[in-house]
């Protein structure tokens, strides 16, 4: 006698994503915040150079999550982080191009502490051991110019 597991495919209207608990901005209020944003900068930095945003590939972003995923004794997944954290950073030799602010991307521990090397090579010559990544993209090379928060 052959055993195997059975799987129900849920509803559509089980399939209906949840709403997410986590604050909003109102348009107008992030429009207000960009505008505040680039007006504060604009006496200090070249106009070219003030950043418009950064773009986050989420594939990027689900590949940490699931670096820092395992299994339980039980078989949940339990993951180790509480998020990530975007350190906006200028590339050497950067410094005078127009829009070259990125993010660099650091998973954060469940303490709230940046993972930032996963190993004990931290000051060692290996380049391998660090989890600070660098796959964000400066706007405008990838950007919504027709996003009311594109403030020109």
């Amino acid at each position: 006698m052959r055993l195997g597991l059975i799987f129900k495919l849920p509803s559509n209207k089980q399939m209906m994503k949840s709403k997410i608990n986590v604050p909003t901005v109102p348009l107008q209020e992030a429009v207000d915040r960009v505008t505040r944003f680039r007006n504060q900068l604009i006496n200090k930095v070249p106009e070219a150079n003030i950043p418009r945003a950064v773009f986050i590939p989420i594939a990027d972003l689900m590949a940490i999550i699931e670096k820092f995923q395992s299994l339980d004794d039980h078989g949940n997944i339990r993951n180790s982080l509480t998020g990530v954290r975007a350190y906006f950073a200028v590339k050497e030799g950067d410094e005078d191009l127009p829009d070259d602010v990125t993010a660099l991307i650091v998973p954060v521990d469940l303490a709230g502490a940046d993972i930032v090397a996963h190993t004990d090579g931290v000051g060692s010559d290996e380049e391998d051991d660090s989890d600070i990544y660098d796959f964000t993209q400066p706007c405008p090379v990838q950007c919504d110019n027709t996003s009311p928060l594109y403030i020109e």
